[in-house]
């Protein structure tokens, strides 16, 4: 009846008035106050190039305009050049997530800055050599040097430069390596499987520092520091990276072309849920390393799990390589050895996959991390809205665990009466009251990636009152029709017939009845401010578009949103 409720009253309800228009977003308050920290620094960092290029301009108006803006561009090079390394340093900055400074700085957004200080670096490098250029030929064309043009440009003849008037030649090679790693280095390159061509490419960092200590007399100065740190950071994860050669375990082949990998866990990795790491396995390909959210709990003592989509060359390259019978680096002997050791040592546990999707290897890899992320705020929310969509839930699987088990711990139960109780926090990094966890897939077969997990969470709130619970799933399938389609009628009404005879979904197995269609994240958004269990913070792992729209609501209703890319 709900059903055809539902339905009738979309059908027959009339054409709803135009909505009135809106202001833009960055023009209203909700948008500075969530975005007040990127734009602080985006402030500071225009001011202090403004500041760099008027200070040098300055010191050089003698010499006339070109010289005035070749020289303004090149002291703003000298700092790009140098604190670009600084927003690369992964160890620093999973330091810096710990400290008072994660409130301060857009620690979320090093990526897009990185990136935006890689284009300042091109842009300022053409008008410093456009203006170079347009002085060289001012003297030429005068008289004014001995020197032709071409010289000038080309060679080290006229002495232009502190080694050995290396200037201009060095200067050409800088832009052309600066153009090639701008190219290499864009969406349609590295998301089109030629991951290898961005990164072999971006390595050219190396010799472009090289060129800019000979073609600039000062950029040494403004590289000692970061540089310094760069390689230090560098030589420190060379060692621990390769220290020792890690084994994975078992591999499961999931739907939709998800690898599931269980890798044996150092005995110094200690990391936080949410984290991840870089991975390389020598035998798919020996130099590459690519990140990978770590989807096991720290409470996990003994192993490490991944979860992969294929997406990419690498990754379609892994999957293949275990979806034949004989994976690669694993001969037939090793493998069923392999397999009569790991069952003989493996608890019993319930499993949805057949035993024809697990392989058992033994296969080595490497790995460098562990790396935070944004998700590390979630400990101090109070009311935390973990959305995920598609294989975006592996961060949120790992924190999932971790919470409930932190919860557990806090929880007591008079032997007596059977009566729970909180006890005051234990845990002073934990501070949640309650947990909205919202998976977004496309098809039914995706949610067997995690549905042991969801089902034992579940069960783990089953004696909890409905009202109590500390954790609630919402998930949603978009590929089916939504309830308000009339098309859709008689399906749903089956669905939810059959889901209150037999307590369970029909289509994930779960307690927690399946949505059809997408969110309308209105209703989703004004349900949590209904709850009022404290100040509510977003964390989404998905699409970019998705993001938008979630950033949009989350302005709206006034709640913090955080993004992890992946």
């Amino acid at each position: 009846m709900e059903n055809l409720t539902i339905s009738a009253a979309c059908w027959l309800t009339p054409p709803a008035n135009r909505r009135p228009l809106h202001r833009p977003r960055p023009l209203t308050a909700a948008y500075w106050h969530n975005h007040r920290n990127q734009l602080l620094c985006l402030a500071t960092y225009t001011g202090l190039q403004v500041l760099l290029s008027v200070l040098a301009a300055n010191a050089h108006r003698a010499l006339g305009a070109s010289i005035m803006v070749a020289k303004g561009c090149g002291q703003c090079l000298n700092f790009n050049c140098s604190f670009i390394a600084v927003l690369m340093l992964r160890r620093c900055l999973t330091w810096l997530r710990a400290t008072w400074l994660a409130q301060v700085l857009p620690l979320d957004y090093v990526i897009q800055f990185h990136q935006l200080m890689g284009y300042m670096v091109v842009g300022l490098s053409l008008v410093h050599t456009v203006a170079h250029v347009v002085n060289f030929a001012l003297l030429a064309q005068s008289g004014a040097s001995p020197f032709q043009f071409w010289e000038l440009l080309l060679t080290t003849r006229p002495g232009i430069g502190w080694v050995h008037g290396s200037a201009s030649p060095t200067g050409v090679a800088l832009l052309l390596l600066l153009l090639l790693m701008v190219i290499c280095s864009s969406p349609c390159v590295r998301r089109s499987g030629h991951f290898q061509v961005f990164y072999w490419t971006h390595l050219s960092y190396l010799p472009l520092w090289i060129l800019l200590i000979l073609h600039g007399p000062n950029f040494w100065k403004w590289l000692l520091v970061p540089g310094i740190l760069f390689l230090l950071e560098k030589a420190m994860g060379l060692i621990k990276s390769r220290m020792a050669p890690l084994s994975i375990v078992e591999v499961n082949l999931l739907p939709s072309k998800v690898t599931h990998l269980i890798i044996q866990r150092p005995p110094l990795f200690h990391y936080r849920p949410g984290d991840y790491l870089y991975l390389n396995i020598p035998t798919i390909a020996r130099y590459e390393w690519h990140p990978f959210t770590i989807s096991s709990a720290p409470e996990q003592k003994d192993t490490i799990e991944l979860h992969i989509r294929s997406q990419g060359q690498w990754t379609n390259r892994l999957y293949e390589s275990f979806k034949v019978s004989d994976p690669v680096g694993c001969d037939s002997k090793r493998l069923s050895r392999s397999l009569r050791m790991r069952r003989s040592q493996r608890k019993p546990q319930a499993s949805e996959m057949s035993s024809e999707n697990h392989r058992f290897c033994n296969i080595k890899c490497y790995i460098d991390g562990p790396y935070g992320t944004s998700t590390r705020r979630i400990f101090a929310s109070e009311h935390a809205v973990l959305i995920g969509a598609g294989i975006g839930i592996t961060p949120f699987a790992s924190i999932l665990q971790s919470i409930m088990h932190r919860h557990q711990k806090r929880k007591h139960v008079c032997p007596s009466c059977q009566h729970s109780w909180m006890e005051g926090l234990q845990d002073h990094d934990m501070k949640l009251h309650k947990v909205d966890f919202i998976w977004i897939n496309r098809d039914q077969r995706s949610f067997e990636w995690f549905v042991s997990l969801l089902t034992k969470l579940e069960m783990d709130q089953a004696q909890e009152a409905q009202d109590d619970h500390f954790l609630e799933l919402h998930m949603y399938m978009t590929s089916a029709l939504g309830k308000n389609d009339m098309k859709a009628i008689g399906l749903q009404m089956a669905l939810d017939l059959l889901a209150k005879k037999e307590k369970k979904d029909s289509i994930t197995g779960l307690q927690t009845r399946t949505q059809p269609g997408r969110p309308d994240w209105s209703k989703v958004f004004q349900k949590v401010a209904a709850a009022k269990k404290g100040k509510v913070q977003v964390f989404f792992c998905g699409s970019p578009a998705l993001a938008k729209v979630l950033k949009g609501h989350c302005e709206q209703f006034g709640f913090r949103f955080f993004q992890e890319n992946f």
